[in-house]
């Protein structure tokens, strides 16, 4: 069994855009903290697998290709800054009516990650998210727990109160 944490991207990793979405590269804003947090992951044995949903995609405001390139950069900037990157991401293209399986707070994307990693053994995973919806997500795929990302804990912190509780 491969340890594994899923970490939302949005809030968590970049500054979210209030009202918009980040459709390019030059929108997105890395937060503070973030290389560290997941080299530390990293460190302690975990795979890392981004999860988020990109509603922005059912609204044809950018491209599939596009949002990759978006995701490589953003790979390519952590590691720049010392960080791990993340070992897998999986999106959730469709709008919120669209009544898909992925979209959080639906499991769906954690079952995805299962296909392609069957070592993941939900009930010995985390999440780190800064919604609601990523903690239904994770708890209705069986992960033990979920750490919440708000004005006072950044993914760091999170990431420090988790290895606290499982190292």
């Amino acid at each position: 069994m491969q340890k594994t944490i899923f970490i939302d991207r949005d809030g968590v990793v970049n500054r979210r855009l209030i009202g918009d979405w980040v459709k390019c590269w030059s929108e997105f804003d890395l937060l503070p903290n973030v290389p560290e947090a997941l080299a530390l992951l990293k460190q302690h044995g975990y795979r890392l697998i981004l999860i988020t949903n990109q509603r922005a995609l059912a609204l044809k405001l950018f491209t599939a290709e596009e949002l990759d390139e978006v995701h490589r950069q953003m790979n390519e900037l952590i590691e720049s800054k010392g960080g791990a990157s993340f070992d897998a991401i999986y999106i959730c293209p469709h709008d919120r009516h669209d009544n898909c399986n992925c979209r959080k707070p639906k499991p769906g994307m954690f079952f995805q990650a299962k296909k392609d990693f069957p070592d993941i053994e939900f009930s010995q995973c985390s999440m780190i998210g800064d919604s609601d919806s990523d903690g239904e997500a994770a708890i209705s795929a069986g992960c033990s727990r979920f750490y919440k990302v708000d004005e006072t804990n950044s993914l760091f912190d999170c990431t420090r109160q988790f290895i606290a509780n499982n190292c």
